[in-house]
């Protein structure tokens, strides 16, 4: 199967490694820099690469920094079509001092209307259709969720969907094949439920869209005509940033190759284990993938 990977919100992405803990209010100096192509679609994108999947990728581009991602992109050997847009490509920085979680600094990205995002819905190839990340100012939820129910009906298949706030409740609203909220973001889609796996049953028994429910440290559950939990293992994180994008690659690509349900989630959280262990971003093998496969322990079912 081909996937096509959308990152609406494309970043240069910079992971800096700090020589000492990081000083609130002070100098702090780089020891390492890793440059990529990125935002939340691109992550995936490269999971789904290293596993062997046929992959393009799409987006909005713009300014200075859009030819400092394509180069990066290419780097990676990804490509796909981008809509110029007005404004920058954004940059988005990921200090990591060893210490505790990253801090990320991220810019808001160029502007993208409802024009632009049916050129980019014109040029998109055949394949299964992945959305993930932040939007681009330019776009209402409302004109998000009309998106998405247009591009299924041209595609006859519906996307996965991989947002926050008032466009993951857009996305539900549209009926998308799969949305993965992590533990905070499940509220916004059932209020007032403070299990998150209470809280994607409900969604899901409301609206009848499949959740993929990322809970950090802790694991991962599915939520759809199936139910399982599957528990991380304990590592070393270095740098958990990008962790829920490599578990969503490596279900979708298990998912694909009907693996059962629960397998693909076991897949899943071996793959965001052994992206935190391996410094984040998304840049594993499937080599690495397999290998944290053994420490992942079977999946629960849920009722």
């Amino acid at each position: 199967m081909r996937f096509v990977c959308v990152t609406p919100n494309a970043a240069v992405d910079r992971i800096l490694h700090l020589s000492q803990p990081r000083a609130p209010h002070g100098l702090n100096r780089v020891a390492r820099a890793i440059e990529s192509a990125g935002g939340k679609g691109m992550n995936v994108a490269r999971v789904l690469r290293a596993l062997g999947a046929d992959v393009s990728v799409a987006g909005f581009l713009a300014g200075l920094n859009a030819a400092r991602f394509e180069a990066l992109l290419e780097r990676d050997g990804l490509d796909g079509p981008f809509v110029r847009v007005t404004g920058e490509t954004r940059e988005c920085q990921i200090v990591v001092d060893g210490h505790g979680q990253p801090m990320e600094i991220n810019d808001p990205g160029p502007l993208a209307e409802a024009s632009d995002w049916e050129r980019l819905a014109a040029g998109l190839p055949e394949g299964r259709l992945v959305i993930s990340g932040s939007l681009p100012p330019g776009l209402s939820p409302e004109e998000f969720g009309r998106f998405l129910t247009v591009v299924a009906e041209r595609r006859g298949e519906k996307p996965v969907v991989d947002t926050s706030g008032p466009f993951l409740v857009a996305a539900v609203a549209a009926g998308v094949a799969l949305v993965k909220p992590n533990e905070h973001e499940i509220g916004l889609l059932s209020p007032g439920t403070a299990d998150p796996i209470a809280a994607a049953h409900e969604a899901y028994a409301r609206t009848g869209v499949p959740v993929l429910l990322t809970l950090g440290a802790a694991g991962a559950a599915y939520v759809g005509a199936e139910g399982a939990f599957v528990p991380a293992p304990a590592v070393d994180a270095v740098n958990p940033v990008a962790s829920g994008d490599c578990l969503l690659a490596a279900f979708l690509w298990a998912s694909a190759q009907a693996w059962p349900m629960a397998e693909a989630l076991r897949l899943g959280v071996a793959a965001g284990a052994a992206n935190a262990r391996l410094g984040g971003g998304g840049r594993l093998s499937r080599e690495e993938v397999f290998g944290q496969l053994p420490r992942v322990a079977q999946a629960s079912v849920l009722g």
